[in-house]
C-alpha cells in the first residue's frame, strides 16, 4: 500500500531514505510546510503531513480527521557559501558584507525563512540595528510557492548559487551538506550559540490504521537512523 504525504522540502533527501529504510511505499509531494498547511487545511487529505515545524503540524492536528501533533526530528540553522566570505569564521560579519548576495527562504510560507527571522532578531542583541540591515539585505528567494508534482528532485538552493544569484545562504544545515556536497568552491558555518536555531520538526497522521502505522514506522529506529545519516538529529521515539 502506498500512503500519500506532505512533506516540507528540507526533507526532500531523508525522507525517501527513511521510508526505505522502514520499508513503506510514499507518494511524497514536497513543498513549504506553510503552503501544504494551507492545502491541507482547504480539503486535502494526505495520510500524513511533515512540517519543519510544529506550529503548521499543530494546526493541522486540530482538524477532526488528524491525530497529534508528533516531534519527530531536530535540524539545525547555518550559514553556507562562498568559502573566501565565510573564511574568518565570523557569521554575522559575513551575513552584513555588502561584497556577499545573501539568500534565504520565505518567511511566512516556509518555516526556513521564519528561522531566518529569527536568527535576525538574536543578531540585534549582538549588534544593534543589525536587524533591520539583515532584513534589508537578505532575499526571500525560495519557498514561496508549491513545485509541481513532478518537480525535480534537484535542491532550488543549489541551482541559486550554479547561477551566481548568491553568494550566502542561511538554511537549514541538512540543506547546507547536500549543497556543498554538490557545487565546489561552498563552504558550511555554523552559528555562534548566541545565533543559533534549532528548529523541531513534527508529524501528524490522518487518523486512519495505515496513517498511524507508517507513522510509527518512521519513528523506528532504522528510519531514524537513515534520517541521521543525512544530517538531521532524530528524537526519541514517543511511546506509542
Amino acid at each position: 500500500m502506498t500512503t500519500t504525504v506532505l512533506a516540507a522540502g528540507s526533507l526532500r533527501k531523508a525522507l525517501p531514505a527513511m521510508a526505505e529504510a522502514a520499508g513503506l511505499k510514499l507518494d511524497i509531494r514536497f513543498g513549504p510546510a506553510g503552503l501544504l498547511r494551507a492545502r491541507i487545511e482547504e480539503g486535502l487529505r494526505p495520510s500524513l503531513f511533515l512540517s519543519a515545524n510544529m506550529r503548521h503540524v499543530r494546526a493541522v492536528s486540530r482538524l477532526g480527521d488528524y491525530g497529534e501533533a508528533i516531534p519527530f526530528l531536530e535540524n539545525r540553522v547555518c550559514l553556507f557559501g562562498r568559502a573566501e566570505l565565510l573564511a574568518d569564521g565570523d557569521a554575522l560579519r559575513a551575513m552584513l558584507d555588502p561584497d556577499g548576495r545573501l539568500g534565504m527562504s520565505t518567511p511566512g510560507a516556509d518555516p526556513g525563512g521564519d528561522y531566518a527571522l529569527m536568527v535576525f532578531d538574536r543578531a540585534e542583541t549582538i549588534r544593534p540595528g543589525s536587524r533591520a540591515m539583515l532584513r534589508d539585505r537578505a532575499r526571500s528567494l525560495v519557498g514561496g510557492d508549491l513545485p509541481g508534482h513532478h518537480a525535480s528532485t534537484g535542491s532550488p538552493v543549489v541551482d541559486l548559487f550554479r547561477t551566481g544569484k548568491v553568494d550566502l545562504f542561511l538554511g537549514y544545515r541538512t540543506t547546507a551538506l547536500d549543497v556543498t556536497a554538490r557545487h565546489p568552491g561552498l563552504t558550511i558555518l555554523d552559528l555562534p550559540p548566541e545565533l543559533a536555531v534549532r528548529p523541531l520538526y513534527g508529524a501528524a497522521a490522518r487518523a486512519t490504521d495505515e496513517a498511524r502505522s507508517a507513522l510509527v514506522a518512521l519513528l523506528s529506529a532504522t528510519a531514524r537512523q537513515a534520517a541521521e545519516d543525512c544530517g538531521f538529529t532524530p528524537l526519541p521515539s514517543p511511546a506509542r
